[in-house]
């Protein structure tokens, strides 16, 4: 996997949240103990001088050294507080994260057996252009999920420094564990959230032990199975539109399809419906990309119309459209044109 092969600074990363900052990971497998207790980046030094040691690392899925590092980092921290006993295989391999089938500890507080561990890539690899159209309207939050308030940091995330380039980077995952949590407990289909921090979400998985299950988009439909799951879907964005929430990337390619049900993944970029002054052009880009898709199956649905009922019965304002691939969040002058969008409102 060639988006590895120069990760870097794998140890500047979040902590999880409420644990003490002294804790560091421990190995995978049984050491002799150690009389000082050693920082992550202590730990994967060590190994990298121990003739790639890395590598010995007792869990089954068989990653690439730098990946390797990467998942250890990542979710060490969770194995040691025994969430997870073994990383079995990767699931996904995505532009934004990475998805990994675990094996709940027999203490892990989960539902089932297996866990699905999403790890974030490295902020220096994640495409943060044009992200101030999705975080438009949203609080910035730390890594233990509140919400930022704190001048230096805003200014950092404002000056989109190093520094805050990392508070955005973690304020992404938050984000999209919150909205997890949020749809979840109001009874929409999500995968159910257990924990996040340290560049990783740990939720349910959805699947069995021989295989995770499929996106819809590789799923062919009857006509009355189509139907019904249509109906399913809409029930899930009324969900989302009661909550003030819309997804922003909704379509097959993230929904999952098991046992003739859906379920709706990858919230990172949702919007609030409410404070987002372009949400609903992505609402309605939303509606047309499912529409397309259930159209193919059989299923009569005018996404236009359905997109406007929808919102209009939630009585959100209609935001003028503008065309998201013309904005470029990193050119002043498209900043400047979107502030005034807004000002204008």
């Amino acid at each position: 996997m060639e988006l590895y092969d120069d990760l870097e600074n794998l140890e500047d990363l979040p902590r999880i949240k409420n644990m003490p900052e002294s804790r560091s990971p421990q190995p995978w497998r049984v050491r002799p103990k150690i009389q000082k207790k050693l920082s992550q980046s202590e730990i994967l030094a060590s190994l990298k001088e121990q003739n790639d040691e890395v590598g010995d690392y007792s869990f089954t899925y068989k990653a690439s050294r730098h990946e390797r590092e990467w998942i250890v980092n990542s979710l060490g921290l969770f194995y040691e507080l025994q969430w997870f006993s073994d990383v079995l295989r990767l699931v996904k391999g995505g532009k934004e994260a990475s998805v990994y089938q675990c094996i709940a500890s027999s203490n892990s507080p989960v539902d089932g057996k297996f866990i699905a561990a999403k790890v974030y890539r490295p902020r220096r690899f994640r495409n943060l252009r044009k992200d101030h159209i999705y975080r438009e309207g949203r609080d910035e939050v730390d890594a233990s999920g509140n919400v930022i308030i704190d001048g230096g940091m805003l200014k950092a995330i404002r000056q989109r420094s190093v520094y805050g380039r990392h508070i955005v980077h973690t304020s992404w995952l938050e984000h999209e564990f919150k909205t997890m949590q949020l749809l979840y407990a109001a009874g929409a289909d999500v995968p159910k959230p257990y924990t996040s921090g340290n560049n990783a979400i740990l939720m349910e998985f959805i699947g069995d032990a021989e295989i995770a299950a499929p996106t819809l988009n590789t799923i062919d439909l009857d006509l009355v199975e189509a139907n019904i799951l249509f109906e399913r879907i809409i029930f899930n964005i009324e969900i989302m539109l009661a909550n003030e929430r819309v997804h922003a990337d909704l379509s097959a390619f993230n929904i999952l399809y098991w046992d003739g049900e859906i379920v709706l993944i990858d919230f990172p970029q949702a919007i609030s419906s409410l404070e987002n002054q372009n949400a609903f052009s992505i609402f309605e880009r939303d509606l047309r990309r499912i529409c397309e898709y259930f159209i193919r199956q059989g299923v009569t649905v005018d996404f236009q119309e359905l997109a406007r009922k929808l919102w209009q019965t939630y009585e959100y304002r209609r935001m003028p459209k503008i065309d998201l691939s013309l904005l470029d969040g990193e050119d002043e002058q498209d900043r400047a044109y979107w502030d005034q969008l807004k000002n204008e409102l």
